[in-house]
């Protein structure tokens, strides 16, 4: 099967979240198929066990109404502010309709997910944030009432593309199904066959080939590729056919077992996330490995880390575009300055409750005026006042909050160092699968790569990772 360029993907928006509400709603049992609902006759997710925690009813389109497989939507893709520049300011004209604030367009139900983060993406990935501005607020959306000017709060939009785990493209797989099976069945495998199917579709399309995989083949094609592979290229793979949300699942729970905890994954995938996500991440997590997400992170964590994590699951942070004023600014940085540098002793929880109830632009202007007030900056105040991992927790949070482009480039580099020397490769899958599930993204992170280093990553992918079916994948993936 062919697949058309990627100039029109429809995972160019970033996501927002569903405010919360207690699960499982009242349709529950009216509307079978639904996130979280019972598993229907033909298949589908099973419900949280009890105790898992709120979630919210979402109405996924049917799959007729996805783009044919193979196939994408019409929509512009989110132009990024060159890197390290911020965008202009926030505030000094009435938004546009579609921008902040606003309800999405009558056309973008029919599209997923609608204009809006990967995440964000995630996702993810807001523009920069925005700069105070003339008038009595000066920051986000006006007050209610202003004439002119589009509603104060936010409209949530739905998970990331690949985040709704009873979603999946229209169209034939049988193909691309007959194809892994092929090249797993007998004696040996054909590497190179299953790299050339799996690098190639997108987050609906890939949940597609999994469910024609089950449903033509028999078989369950994770368990398969584990059984058929080994090492970082089976990481690699299993982390293609899980998709976003399998991915991100499977991650956190390599992260969170056995002795020891990876305190970087942990903050990988779920720093920087949509409130709808990381909704999406807590029941995707319950119900593959029947333990709530919180209670594995209760236990491998400690003190007041593990009150920040706690708390971030919550999932309730306000989203991009809530409305926020100088005032609210001014007490945040009041309350910071008490909790870390006025009294002996540093108020964790206090400042972490003040970074997880601010939007990424209220962090920012929040940063702004605590280093004009007080002549040191937010983040070497951190370093003072905090260490290991809540230290950075905090830190990345408030440079994704910046600039979410320059967080991603910076990570880039650190898992890849240069001189050829070993990276951490199942970080480094880690993060070239999870970009290339949105395509227009990752070619703003190439071209800011090559701003910040003058030359092709690819070079640095090649020069630290042996040649060999691993550097072809990893390759053919950042393509």
């Amino acid at each position: 099967m062919s697949y058309p360029p990627n100039q029109n993907y429809p995972y160019s928006q970033p996501p927002q979240g569903y405010p919360p509400q207690p699960y499982p709603p009242a349709s529950y049992a009216a509307h079978p198929g639904q996130y979280g609902s019972p598993v229907p006759p033909t298949g589908g997710s099973p419900a949280p066990p009890a105790g898992a925690g709120a979630y919210p009813p979402q109405q996924p389109p049917p799959h007729a109404q996805q783009p044919p497989y193979g196939q994408y939507p019409p929509q512009q893709p989110y132009q990024q502010p060159p890197y390290g520049q911020a965008p202009p300011p926030w505030g000094s004209n009435p938004p546009p309709p579609g921008q902040y604030g606003t309800p999405p367009p009558p056309h973008a139900a029919a599209q997923y997910p609608p204009p809006g983060q990967y995440p964000p993406p995630q996702g993810h990935y807001p523009p920069g944030p925005p700069q105070p501005g003339p008038g009595p607020a000066g920051y986000g959306a006006p007050p209610p009432g202003a004439g002119g000017y589009p509603p104060a709060a936010p409209v949530p939009a739905p998970p990331s593309l690949g985040y709704d785990p009873d979603q999946r493209a229209s169209g034939d797989a049988s193909k691309e199904a007959d194809a892994l099976r092929k090249a797993m069945k007998g004696w040996g495998t054909d590497e190179a066959a299953l790299i050339n199917v799996l690098a190639k579709p997108d987050p609906l399309q890939m949940a597609l080939i999994r469910h024609t995989y089950m449903e033509r083949i028999g078989r369950n094609l994770e368990k398969d590729l584990k059984s058929e592979l080994s090492g970082d290229l089976e990481l690699l793979l299993v982390a293609l056919a899980l998709g976003p949300l399998g991915q991100d699942i499977s991650y956190l729970n390599d992260a969170l077992s056995g002795i020891g905890t990876d305190e970087t994954a942990i903050n990988d995938v779920l720093l920087g996330r949509s409130n709808a996500d990381l909704r999406a991440i807590k029941y995707g997590y319950v119900s593959k490995y029947s333990k709530a997400l919180v209670d594995d992170i209760k236990s491998d964590l400690s003190g007041k880390t593990e009150k920040f994590f706690v708390m971030l699951l919550n999932a309730v942070r306000p989203e991009r575009g809530t409305y926020f004023d100088q005032a609210s600014v001014d007490n945040d940085v009041r309350e910071l300055h008490l909790a870390m540098t006025a009294k002996t002793g540093t108020d964790e929880v206090g400042v972490a409750a003040i970074f997880l109830g601010a939007s990424d632009a209220k962090l920012v202007a929040v940063a702004q005026a605590f280093e004009a007030k007080y002549h040191t900056s937010l983040e070497k105040t951190i370093k003072d006042e905090f260490g290991g991992h809540l230290e950075k927790a905090l830190l990345a949070i408030l440079a994704r909050s910046k600039d979410p482009l320059k967080s991603d480039v910076e990570t880039l580099l650190s898992i890849v160092p240069a001189g050829g020397a070993k990276p951490d490769t199942k970080r480094l899958i880690y993060w070239v699968v999870r970009l290339h599930w949105n395509p227009p993204y990752l070619k703003q992170v190439k071209e800011a790569l090559v701003q910040r280093t003058g030359s092709d990553f690819a070079r640095r992918i090649r020069a630290c990772v042996p040649p060999g079916d691993l550097q072809n994948a990893i390759l053919k993936v950042w393509a």
